[in-house]
């Protein structure tokens, strides 16, 4: 486990989501896995972890080896465009937004996306940094909670569920 995952949990946030045996999911903006890992241990569904660097991909494809995991499928792919995952419309049952907001430039197309690749009553996971806290990377892009609920609503997504994601950072459930 490395520092983001202790500071994140992303098994308790994971729990919230009500991921069942079966569903697939997509993680738009994988990075390492830290998300990526703990969903296909909760799900005999695939995992789709989708990121633009190769880095990640390598190191989530690593982690699913070690760990004995076969229901991980690893992209490079420009989510910034409509139909950017190469996902069908209404494939997922969940979609997981892990830190990556402040590295897209086009938010409403990313959100647009997650929308499109949901089932009906999908549910989307927008984890981000708190603006407030610990200044660094990224600070001058991170989005503060309400910017991060008016992409969701113009991206199709209704019924924001704050949930605890601990004290650096924020975390949603938006129904498709």
């Amino acid at each position: 486990m490395d520092e983001n995952e202790a500071i994140l949990e992303p098994e308790k946030l994971l729990t919230v989501c009500d991921i069942k045996k079966d569903d697939d999911v997509a993680d738009f903006g994988c990075g390492p896995g830290i998300f990526s890992i703990p969903i296909a241990r909760m799900t005999e569904g695939t995992v789709y972890c989708f990121d633009v660097l190769e880095s990640a991909l390598e190191a989530v494809n690593s982690r699913a080896q070690t760990g004995g995991l076969n229901n991980i499928v690893t992209r490079r792919v420009n989510l910034e465009k409509i139909g950017g995952s190469g996902l069908d419309d209404g494939a997922m049952e969940h979609v997981i937004m892990r830190k990556i907001l402040l590295q897209n430039n086009d938010k409403e197309v990313l959100f647009s996306e997650a929308c499109r690749v949901l089932t009906g009553n999908g549910k989307l996971l927008v984890v981000g940094w708190d603006k407030e806290v610990i200044a660094g990377f990224g600070t001058s892009e991170r989005l503060d909670k309400e910017s991060v609920q008016e992409f969701a609503t113009k991206g199709g997504f209704m019924g924001a569920q704050e949930i605890d994601a601990g004290e650096y950072h924020y975390a949603f459930i938006f129904t498709k």
